[in-house]
């Protein structure tokens, strides 16, 4: 969830506060998995494994890519589309933060490579929806289909109590680097071409 290098969830900040996986509430005791060092060395531990997570993540997409003959763009564009279903190109444009004209060029190249397709709105003829391809489904199933039977195991050490923590963990993640995606953004809107 975090850039290698940077800050992450959860880690301290520049006068000590605490990221916002850090929050008190009902699990903000040290439990007793805690390492000696306490509290502090199980949110670095938590925010180092995390930006793991997001080396490994990234590495792993980098292959995909490359295996697919796509770049991570278009990775990321066919992903949102197999999460959320039929999207406009603007939606996408706003969801991927890119231009439109950018979303246009990346959609037009997914169609002739045959990953997408665009279709019309069926509630309205004048909206143009952008959907994945079979080629998509073909391709995404060959990659994915083994997660299922190897992540099987891996949650059944996880009770029902943990997942959820695990879901909250990761959405109070996500609402994070939205707000520092804009903050971001600001900047470099500030400081001009």
């Amino acid at each position: 969830m975090s850039s290698p290098g940077s800050g992450a969830a959860g880690e301290a900040g520049p006068r000590g506060e605490a990221g916002p996986h850090a929050e008190a509430g009902p699990h903000a005791e040290a439990g007793p998995h805690a390492e000696a060092g306490g509290r502090a060395e199980l949110i670095a531990q938590t925010t180092a494994e995390v930006r793991q997570q997001q080396i490994a993540y990234d590495r792993f997409h980098d292959a995909v890519a490359a295996y697919l003959g796509l770049n991570r763009t278009d990775i990321r564009c066919l992903d949102i589309l197999d999460l959320t279903g039929r999207q406009t190109a603007g939606e996408l444009a706003a969801g991927m933060g890119l231009s439109t004209g950018a979303v246009t060029a990346m959609l037009d190249r997914l169609e002739r490579t045959g990953y997408v397709r665009r279709v019309r709105d069926p509630a309205d003829r004048r909206r143009v929806l952008v959907e994945p391809a079979e080629l998509a489904a073909e391709r995404g199933r060959e990659i994915y289909g083994p997660f299922e039977e190897q992540t099987g195991p891996m949650f059944a050490r996880f009770t029902d109590a943990d997942l959820a923590m695990i879901r909250d963990f990761l959405r109070l993640g996500n609402e994070f680097y939205e707000r520092q995606i804009a903050r971001i953004e600001q900047l470099a809107r500030q400081a001009g071409p």
